[in-house]
């Protein structure tokens, strides 16, 4: 059956019922992809992200510039954070399977316009990531197997003398960017084996950095005085002060980024809805283990202030050489596994939209061995101009912000989802119940924003203070009445985040500090970005959404999907396409 204008419902779909309507569980499409992932399978792609992304990555810059030895509290605070963030996505995934992750998630719940926002901000985030990625394997290996040669070289050839920019055009990471993505291509089973056998090494190397960290450091470096010519931060433990810890927090919330790529390989995992949220939560439970004793370990051996370029983690244990060259091993195969699984993860949020009709539907085109080829390489676009631009912290900050909103956005789905019922209607009719609660969440978001951005604005004055809990009161006061007015709604499910609504509350709240410690020219980088990706959405996808389509066609949405191969083939969800190059709809008036 094909949908055009010509079998189009003549009534046509309003605009605010576009932007409002919702995926149903029952009619989604189960994304065409071969589902060979264990739970072994979906920990190795989690702790491979987490892993290189932030004990290699972030830890030297992080401990350097922005909180001093006190990197275990900001690890803490994210850690603590994060921990809500993970339960509700545990939740999600258990009770919905799909391609897409934050994006998915949304889109059942609050609607197509909330999940086309969380959809670009999820390719951001993973795009940025994978740049910074990238970034810290070209210096790492280089400085391994090259003496540090090519780095350079060329920072001395290829000068970016401009403010907020990369210090030099970093050609070599454009090179191990194309190697990432050419691994992809090979198939997403291929791709874990491999990033499971480097694990084995990484997870080596991060012991023994524990150990003779621990054996051979003083506890002296811990509080020790900076050099007089020297500007990272007054000495001590907390060099930068408690508002460098919790900068320091936002920045390390990039760290626990892998375990929301677990939920992004929900088409490929064999039993989804049990498997994913066991997986974040063994996942969680490592890599937060990890980030403590490592982070300990490295400025007790060496002095924060000494850790200030992104290869500081081998650096510190040179007076032990074979153990910095472990250090360094252990780093690039970290950095290379997290790249590996971040091509992987960004590829499927893109595939999930474009198989929905969010975003160009020529993006679903899937290779013999089930690979989304044109979605991988999409992926690649934004990381390329990223590793050639910007310097690893502008990265970091632009990955924190896309990955606030996105935890942010989960949490309220878990407030809202309570008072959802078994039937999600497609129309973007919600009951009065969804409306109260949707209220009521994104009431608390906003007050709690404008509460923390009030005490950083104002301090620790009255005036600050009194602000901040007048906006908390009236935050606190919207979830009190949607308790007390509604009845949870009881759907069976392998996994539920404990003391809803208090809890993803209390992330939402968590995250609002974070987010107001990031730098306003952070959001305005993100913000760009989004917009960019919303113009796409209102150009093409407010108008070709399969749910759209299928309205206009009065035909049931598991009868519309996405082209996964070539013109006149069938794709999962029995859509048949007699065209790829001329998609269903070119325009639809409302």
């Amino acid at each position: 059956m094909k949908i055009s204008k010509s079998s189009a419902s003549k009534t046509g779909v309003s605009l605010l019922e576009r932007l409002t309507q919702r995926r149903t569980p029952e009619s989604a499409p189960d994304g065409g992809l071969n589902r060979c992932l264990s739970i072994f399978d979906l920990v190795n792609s989690g702790f491979s992200i987490v892993v290189g992304a932030g004990i290699f990555v972030i830890t030297p810059v992080l401990t350097a510039n922005t909180t001093g030895p006190a990197v275990t509290f900001s690890y803490l605070i994210a850690g603590l954070a994060a921990l809500v963030s993970a339960l509700t996505y545990a939740e999600l995934a258990a009770r919905f399977s799909g391609i897409g992750s934050a994006y998915l998630y949304v889109y059942y719940v609050l609607g197509e316009l909330a999940a086309g926002i969380i959809g670009i901000s999820m390719i951001i985030e993973w795009m940025i990531g994978l740049a910074s990625l990238i970034k810290s394997l070209s210096i790492y290996t280089d400085r391994l197997a090259f003496n540090g040669t090519i780095i350079a070289w060329e920072s001395k050839h290829m000068v970016i003398d401009l403010p907020y920019m990369a210090k030099y055009v970093d050609l070599f990471a454009l090179l191990i960017l194309i190697m990432c993505g050419t691994l992809n291509l090979w198939g997403v089973k291929e791709t874990v084996v491999v990033s499971a056998i480097c694990n084995v090494v990484v997870l080596a190397s991060l012991i023994i950095i524990v150990i003779v960290g621990f054996a051979k450091g003083s506890l002296s470096n811990w509080f020790q005085a900076v050099p007089e010519d020297d500007t990272h931060g007054e000495g001590g433990y907390f060099p930068y002060g408690a508002s460098g810890v919790f900068t320091g927090a936002s920045l390390a919330y990039f760290s626990y980024g892998g375990f929301d790529a677990i939920a992004c390989l929900g088409c490929e995992a064999k039993n989804p809805q049990k498997d994913i949220p066991i997986s974040m939560v063994l996942t969680f439970g490592m890599i937060m283990s990890l980030y403590v004793m490592v982070c300990g370990a490295v400025t007790y051996v060496a002095p924060y202030y000494t850790l200030a370029n992104e290869a500081s983690m081998s650096l510190a244990f040179s007076f032990m050489p074979w153990v910095g060259i472990l250090v360094s091993l252990g780093a690039v195969l970290a950095t290379a596994t997290g790249s590996f699984a971040s091509v992987l993860a960004t590829s499927r949020v893109v595939y999930g939209m474009a198989q929905d009709g969010i975003i160009y539907r020529k993006l679903t085109y899937v290779s013999s061995n089930q690979v989304p080829v044109v979605a991988i390489l999409v992926s690649m676009v934004l990381p390329a101009a990223g590793i050639v631009l910007l310097d690893i912290e502008e990265l970091v900050m632009m990955n924190s912000g896309g990955m606030l909103i996105c935890f942010c956005l989960t949490n309220v789905c878990v407030m809202v989802g309570r008072y959802q019922p078994h039937h999600i209607e497609s129309k973007g009719v919600y009951t009065s119940a969804e409306k109260l609660s949707i209220f009521a969440s994104l009431s608390f978001w906003v007050c709690s924003i404008a509460a923390c951005a009030c005490l950083k604005g104002l301090g620790l004055t009255i005036a600050g203070i009194g602000t901040s809990v007048c906006f908390l009161t009236v935050g606190v006061t919207t979830i009190i009445v949607m308790k007390l007015k509604l009845d949870e709604i009881w759907i069976p499910s392998s996994f539920k985040c404990p003391l809803v609504p208090w809890l993803p509350a209390a992330g939402l709240l968590i995250n609002s500090a974070l987010m107001v410690s990031l730098p306003l020219m952070t959001w305005a980088r993100v913000g760009a970005c989004t917009a960019l990706g919303l113009l796409s959405y209102a150009t093409y996808g407010i108008k070709n959404s399969n749910i759209t389509l299928s309205k206009l066609a009065n035909v049931g949405y598991g009868s519309v999907a996405t082209d996964t191969s070539r013109s006149g083939s069938i794709n999962s969800s029995g859509y048949v396409y007699t065209d790829v190059d001329k998609l269903l709809v070119d325009d639809v008036d409302d």
